[in-house]
């Protein structure tokens, strides 16, 4: 009787054990499942409100401006930013500026002010900050159009490549982590992962 007992008694506690143990294992599979769609609402949200729209924008942007140096602007040497632009190039330039380039400058600092939250990393990169201030001089280059410098160029120059790539490798490290992301929910089970980030 006393070994049927303890007999029952160990049944019992390890029953205890094991309901112990399942619940804690599932509360850690539980969070671990949790953390990974917050996660991944994170990275579809930079994606979709910040870095897709600036990609779009920076890359249009570039090529027109690829397009309009080829087109129109001397070869490197060939000139000097300090020789007045004759009136039809600057007429030409003027259009460009204000049809092309600092609209698209100006979408892109909206997006930036108005989703910065979802920049990658603790600190605004100080490139992204140059690219603001340059499509900032745009509107007292447009105002003041007449007593703009030779060149008739912002006060603030475009930072060049080092925004164009910081914007490409962000969008691209992003796309790369989403993908991972969602295959680790897939093979985890996790169908509400799936569906939240649809």
């Amino acid at each position: 009787m006393e070994i049927l007992m303890i007999a029952a008694m160990v049944t019992a506690c390890a029953s205890i054990l094991i309901a112990i143990i399942a619940y804690w294992a599932n509360h850690k599979g539980e969070i671990c499942r949790s953390l990974r769609e917050a996660r991944i609402d994170r990275v579809s949200s930079q994606l979709k409100e910040l870095y897709g729209p600036l990609l779009v924008l920076t890359e249009t942007n570039e090529k027109a401006w690829n397009e309009y140096r080829r087109r129109y602007i001397l070869p490197i040497g060939a000139g000097s930013v300090e020789i007045p632009l004759a009136e039809p190039e600057e007429e030409r330039w003027r259009t460009w500026v204000e049809v092309v380039f600092a609209p698209t400058a100006q979408k892109i600092r909206e997006i930036i002010t108005a989703r910065g939250d979802l920049i990658i990393g603790r600190e605004m990169p100080p490139v992204v900050l140059e690219f603001c201030a340059h499509a900032a001089t745009y509107d007292a280059l447009l105002a003041n159009w007449d007593e703009a410098g030779p060149s008739k160029s912002t006060l603030i120059r475009h930072p060049g490549n080092r925004f164009i790539s910081y914007v490409r490798e962000s969008y691209g490290s992003l796309k790369t982590e989403q993908a991972l992301l969602l295959r680790a929910a897939r093979q985890a089970g996790g169908a509400g992962s799936d569906r939240s980030a649809r």
